[in-house]
């Protein structure tokens, strides 16, 4: 099954918080994943596909119809800018990876559901294979 059909299947039959989470999932495991390897161009390439979500969940928030409280939106909007920034040094190695992936790693914890009774998000979510160029 193709990147493609596999996206079209989960948006079909999961919740948007969940698709979310999962992207989160995926390229912070990208991310680790390259920085770990000491692979130059994968981790180029994480941190780009990483700096894309932000500026999709950037482009969201800035929408009329986004439907968080300002004070949080506002929030996110700072740390997606930031995000913009730190992501330029990390691809031109003048920065480390790691506080990307530390802040969407809390991102994703503020993700879960607080009710102990319901099931977290990262059960749900599969180990994908990571690709070098996977995008959203």
């Amino acid at each position: 099954m193709s990147v493609a059909a596999y996206q079209k299947a989960n948006q079909n039959t999961e919740s948007p918080r969940l698709t979310e989470y999962r992207a989160f999932a995926i390229f912070t495991r990208a991310m680790e994943e390259a920085d770990r390897d000491e692979d130059t161009m994968a981790r180029i390439r994480a941190v780009a596909n990483n700096r894309r979500l932000w500026l999709t969940l950037q482009t969201d928030l800035l929408s009329e119809d986004n439907k968080l409280p300002d004070d949080l939106r506002g929030r996110l909007l700072s740390i997606a800018l930031w995000v913009g920034r730190y992501s330029l040094k990390a691809m031109k190695g003048e920065a480390e990876v790691s506080p990307l992936v530390t802040v969407n790693k809390q991102i994703m914890d503020g993700m879960k559901p607080h009710d102990p009774a319901r099931k977290a998000p990262e059960a749900d979510v599969e180990r994908p294979h990571i690709t070098p160029n996977m995008t959203l």
